[in-house]
């Protein structure tokens, strides 16, 4: 049997073929300890606590990332045959693992957690398991020389590369990472917001003169159905109020743990690193590896019948789903006086606002695309960015940048003594 399969919720299937070299290193990778322990780092976080079936894991996401991979690269050297040639195994490789570095709870909702006020950094993350586990490194090594560093340039996106072999994975607009999760959390959240045209997608790209991706022009009607459905998704699903005040739940645990210190009732040696660490770049390799779901969830029901009263209820609502409830904050005054009478009113509840009282915002969606927009290749030859193209694009853009909202999450039985937001 030449190809291994697995069953896709988008796809149907996915194969990679064990007659091609980069394709075994593939699979090769994906037995690997680090790549199955992606079984046990949820995709979608806190999803699952509005959207009941929303339970995958990282796992199913970076085999989607990679078979995605596969098949626009399958189209580019049709037109691109030497271009892809020499970046093909590094840029499947960089696809398969460019979310090797995730950690519980949550992948994202993870550096919410325990380290709030610093940027996610999953991608440091990947970057010093490719480097120090050495397994991957031999499997890599052994494949080529000089494919660890290629694979680690196209991940960090440096400039020793051309610039299509990142931008197929991170790029703005349509990406292979972006048009996996998409359309497979739409799915699985039992919504249909996230799903486009994946074929007219990976059919319409190109690679230009000076070694960028770019969209054939006669395909925007397709980018826009994709711009849209990623949209709705971070509305209606990733950016839903009840997730994000459920994410400071999870902040709240980790702040009381560690103020408790060497009096927490329970702490496995990997708890204690990760409580002792400032930064993401503190864990150790063997800590980020168990680093797990069913790990965080393991504590959760030990401190649940913890003697420490804020670490008990703080623990029991994630568990059994009493969530902070949510007040909207209409403008920076608002915002001033709300906060504080939140406090007192939480203060009159016996709870500390240090814990229970949280703000909360959306992010601009279309942030990342600002920086990089993906480029446009027009009939005649010209090449322009996609807010040049299509004015219903650079509309979205504009009206994600406007549209940022913010909240207060605290308990139901703060916001009740609220006196005008009950």
């Amino acid at each position: 049997m030449s190809d291994i399969t697995f069953a896709d919720v988008v796809h149907q299937s996915v194969s990679f073929s064990k007659s091609d070299p980069a394709e075994t290193l593939l699979l090769n990778l994906i037995d690997t300890p680090w790549f199955q322990r992606l079984r046990d780092i949820s995709q979608t976080a806190n999803t699952r606590l509005v959207y009941m079936f929303s339970e995958h894991s990282r796992f199913g996401h970076c085999l989607g990332v990679a078979y995605l991979a596969k098949l626009a690269l399958a189209k580019l050297s049709r037109d691109f045959p030497d271009d892809v040639a020499q970046y093909r195994s590094a840029i499947l490789v960089a696809a398969l693992v460019h979310d090797i570095g995730h950690l519980a709870p949550g992948s994202h909702t993870a550096f919410k957690t325990w380290f709030p006020d610093q940027p996610d950094s999953h991608e440091e993350l990947a970057e010093i398991v490719l480097t120090q586990d050495q397994e991957i490194s031999a499997l890599l090594h052994n494949f080529s020389p000089t494919l660890q560093s290629t694979v680690l340039s196209i991940l960090r996106e440096d400039a020793d590369v051309p610039p299509w072999t990142w931008q197929i994975i991170s790029g703005g607009g349509w990406n292979v990472d972006r048009g996996n999760w998409s359309t497979v959390d739409s799915v699985l959240a039992g919504v249909s917001y996230g799903k486009y045209n994946i074929p007219a997608l990976v059919d319409s790209i190109r690679i230009t003169s000076d070694k960028q991706l770019a969209l054939m022009e006669n395909r925007l009607d397709a980018m826009l159905h994709f711009m849209v459905s990623r949209h709705a998704m971070y509305r209606q699903v990733y950016q839903h109020r009840v997730l994000l005040a459920a994410d400071m739940l999870n902040k709240a645990v980790v702040q009381r743990a560690r103020d408790i210190g060497s009096e927490l009732p329970f702490a496995d040696s990997v708890m204690q690193s990760a409580l002792a660490a400032k930064s993401a770049s503190d864990l150790t390799l063997s800590t980020m590896f168990e680093m797990r779901e069913s790990w965080w969830r393991y504590h959760l029901s030990r401190w649940a019948t913890s003697s420490d009263s804020i670490l008990r209820d703080l623990s029991l609502r994630i568990l059994n789903r009493r969530l902070f409830k949510t007040v909207r904050v209409s403008d920076t005054s608002h915002r001033d006086s709300l906060i504080k009478e939140a406090t007192h009113a939480l203060e009159a509840a016996g709870l500390d606002p240090r814990y229970y009282l949280h703000e909360i915002s959306t992010a601009d969606v279309h942030a990342g695309d600002s920086r990089q927009s993906m480029l446009v290749q027009l009939d005649n030859g010209g090449v322009i960015t996609l807010s040049e193209a299509d004015p219903l694009i650079k509309s979205m853009a504009s009206e994600s940048k406007l549209s940022k909202r913010s909240w207060l999450a605290l308990p139901a039985e703060g916001k009740s003594k609220l006196a005008n937001f009950r």
